[in-house]
């Protein structure tokens, strides 16, 4: 699948706060579901998380808000303050069309840029403090 690159200063994005560790897939009883293990990129062997991010976007020429989800892969869950600016380290957009023959976008990114790994002591680590 081709991928483009997007410039993150450009493409304003911020983030709900919501990072999930993102579950490698598995086939059981001939269906695909998530696993309870979480996946890692392939070249880097990094944990995979994803990142929900709230951005405009125009679509027949009217300007909407969409949500999205970035997928990084960073060492631990990175903390993102609720709606704040976020900026990715190498974005990319994959659009490819679905089987009802609708778009659908994907987006990755090497990582967050100055994203704070969570600590046993955040919260939004999903620990108790």
């Amino acid at each position: 699948m081709t991928s483009y690159a997007v410039d993150s200063k450009r493409q304003s994005m911020r983030a709900t706060g919501i990072v999930d560790e993102v579950k490698e897939w598995e086939a059981r009883d001939g269906k695909r579901r998530p696993s309870e293990i979480q996946a890692r990129d392939e070249d880097t062997g990094m944990p995979l998380w994803s990142v929900e991010v709230i951005y405009k976007q125009t679509s027949w020429g009217r300007e909407s808000s969409t949500t999205g989800r970035v997928i990084v892969g960073m060492p631990q869950r990175p903390v993102l303050e609720e709606y704040a600016r976020v900026e990715f380290i190498d974005l990319r957009a994959e659009v490819r069309v679905n089987q009802a023959g609708g778009l659908v976008e994907s987006w990755s990114a090497d990582r967050v840029a100055d994203g704070k790994a969570a600590t046993a002591s955040t919260p939004a680590a999903g620990k108790a403090a």
